[in-house]
């Protein structure tokens, strides 16, 4: 028995439970619930590693099938499988990675069909969608290769060089603009990690970390199935790695000497600090390490080593995605614990993948005859009993399975009994329109400008304040939407039960509100407009129902109020407008007041 391997997959199986917990609050909840993203923050670590490190430590697969079948290096043909089959994983825990992330998870096909060719992300999206099928069409044979499909297997072994050769094209596309996204973003990034190459050092440092997470999991695999690993491989991979990670130093550094910002990297803030830090293990201490023969014919070196850019160029992903733009946005953002076990848990459930097909399919046929010779001698193995329980689970898979499968369900449990059991939404307070004519709308800038009086007179005077003030306190007129409304984000309570008790008589009263005879609860209670309709109800209100113990949040209010009738004023007008829309609102709300006033002037003088 591999020790080691049942320790780790354990582990894993652990981390995979604790993750599907975290799933259903995710998507049961939102993000609010499970993350600690903000406004200011939206991108956090699910962009940050799962995205942009996902699709970086996945470019293996096309470094490895250029250097193996473009340039024809039969010595790293050992590696050129497993990398593929990584690289395949990878985009797949990417795509995964996207649904945690995506407001909308169900819309992730929109980019298939909604062309927005002006979008980085866009040309980012279809690359990722067609690499993911390049790579799947690449790992085809190795799953093929010893089934009764022999034919369906000859065909995609025909199709494998030019499939490699698009999937390489697909690489440097997509590789290249995940920098992009970050070039449209000036005055966001850091200047330390903003520059107009940052597109071709994307390219550049994912050559870099594709042979580094080479060598890492050559290493890490070599140690968990207790075999030889492929030093001469592993020697001559570290070799070309020093070259590319001394161009990507070079680069870097050079860049910003131009730019005459590398005085910024030594300023001693926590910013400059990481900075250095990063260039350390992403250049540096690997150049230096890899250079030197000792440390290429050693294993455990040389894993050190390959560990030290491949964690360095993560972070690099997460510091420019994320934690460069703290500077601009001053707005603190650590990721919950929540969004750390998705994480791991998107990796653990990619790596037990890995380790199955590495087990059953010719990843390593070497390797996979050892394995299938292990396995038979298990099952003619006699039972062995635990010592301490006298329980015997079985042997071979069916051990593995009940094992694997207890650890998962119990992290599950644990990950279920630690979710919290509502969705986390911001408590602020609502506040009235202020102004006179026009009213500034929110509780902070920017306001959303409101011209109370023009849709007075759009609406036939005051006659019409029943059409927003659907309901009004006892005894008011005109009562402001706050005043029910009192929470921007979640429902406010319209009923208070001691007042009325209080106001009709004490318990004597239950049978005024509660249906005679029956168990006085919520169920069995008169809706509010029974007795409540002439003294609360407008006349002529948009919002007609009235039985509610609840008002709802005062953005969904509002929204609810405003967007159907411009909706209908557009269609009276038919001079296709599209007053529906966020900007009709929200894009006066951006500039300042005196610009808005400006802006409103103009109009009345235009409309005269």
């Amino acid at each position: 028995m591999n020790k080691r391997l049942v320790i780790f997959k354990s582990i894993l199986w652990s981390l995979a439970g604790l993750a599907a917990a975290v799933a259903v609050m995710r998507f049961a909840f939102g993000l609010g619930a499970a993350t600690n993203l903000s406004d200011s923050t939206p991108w956090g670590l699910w962009i940050g590693f799962d995205v942009m490190g996902g699709v970086a430590l996945a470019a293996g697969g096309f470094v490895m099938a250029a250097l193996v079948h473009i340039f024809h290096r039969d010595k790293y043909h050992p590696a050129a499988r497993p990398a593929i089959l990584t690289a395949f994983l990878g985009y797949g825990a990417v795509a995964v990675g996207l649904l945690f992330d995506l407001g909308l998870p169900w819309n992730i096909w929109h980019p298939m069909i909604f062309w927005n060719i002006h979008s980085p992300l866009f040309e980012v999206a279809w690359c990722v969608m067609l690499y993911l099928t390049v790579l799947a069409l690449e790992v085809a044979p190795f799953i093929l290769e010893r089934t009764p499909f022999q034919k369906l297997y000859r065909f995609f072994r025909k199709l494998a060089l030019p499939v490699m050769i698009l999937g390489i094209m697909l690489s440097t596309l997509h590789q290249s603009s995940l920098g992009s996204l970050l070039l449209i973003m000036p005055f966001r990034v850091h200047p330390l990690w903003y520059t107009h190459f940052l597109p071709e050092f994307f390219f550049a440092s994912a050559i870099c970390l594709g042979l580094c997470m080479v060598m890492f999991e050559s290493c890490i695999t070599s140690w968990l199935y207790r075999r030889k690993p492929e030093m001469e491989m592993l020697s001559g991979l570290a070799k070309i790695a020093a070259w590319a990670l001394g161009f990507c130093l070079l680069f870097r550094v050079g860049d910003l000497a131009v730019q005459g910002k590398l005085s910024m990297a030594f300023e001693g803030s926590w910013v400059s600090n990481l900075f250095l830090f990063e260039v350390m293990i992403t250049g540096l201490l690997p150049v230096v390490l890899f250079s030197l023969s000792a440390v290429r014919r050693s294993f455990g070196a040389l894993w050190f080593a390959a560990s030290l850019p491949v964690l360095g160029f993560v972070l690099h992903r997460i510091n420019a995605s994320g934690l460069s733009q703290v500077w601009a946005t001053d707005a603190f953002y650590f990721p919950a614990w929540t969004e750390f076990s998705i994480s791991l848990g998107i990796v653990s459930g990619c790596a037990l993948v890995f380790f199955f097909i590495q087990e059953h399919f010719p990843v390593d046929p070497h390797e996979l005859d050892a394995m299938e010779e292990e396995r038979r001698r298990a099952d003619r193995r006699t039972p062995e009993f635990s010592p301490f329980s006298q329980i015997w689970l079985g042997e071979g898979w069916r051990k593995d399975a009940k094992v694997y499968s207890m650890l998962f369900i119990l992290a599950l449990a644990v990950g279920l009994s630690l979710a919290p059991r509502e969705s986390a939404v911001a408590s602020m307070p609502a506040e009235e329109g202020r102004g006179r004519d026009v009213l500034r709308l929110g509780v902070a800038e920017p306001f959303v400008y409101f011209d109370h009086t023009r849709h007075q007179k759009l609406n036939v005077g005051r006659e019409s304040c029943g059409v927003c003030h659907h309901l009004n306190r006892v005894g008011d007129l005109g009562t402001p939407c706050a005043e029910c409304h009192r929470s921007m984000y979640e429902p406010s309570p319209l009923f208070d039960h001691d007042h009325h008790v209080e106001k009709l008589g004490g318990n004597d009263s239950c049978d005024r509100c509660h249906e005679p005879g029956s168990r006085a609860h919520l169920a069995a209670t008169k809706t509010c407009s029974s007795c409540h309709e002439k003294d609360m109800m407008a006349d002529n209100p948009v919002v007609r129902k009235f039985d509610s113990l609840e008002a709802g949040p005062y953005k969904e209010a509002l929204h609810k109020m405003c967007i159907p009738c411009h909706v209908k004023m557009d269609e009276l007008k038919g001079e296709g407008e599209n007053l529906q829309l966020c900007g009709t609102c929200h894009d006066r709300g951006t500039k300042s007041e005196a610009a808005f006033f400006e802006w409103l002037e103009r109009r009345k003088r235009n409309e005269q």
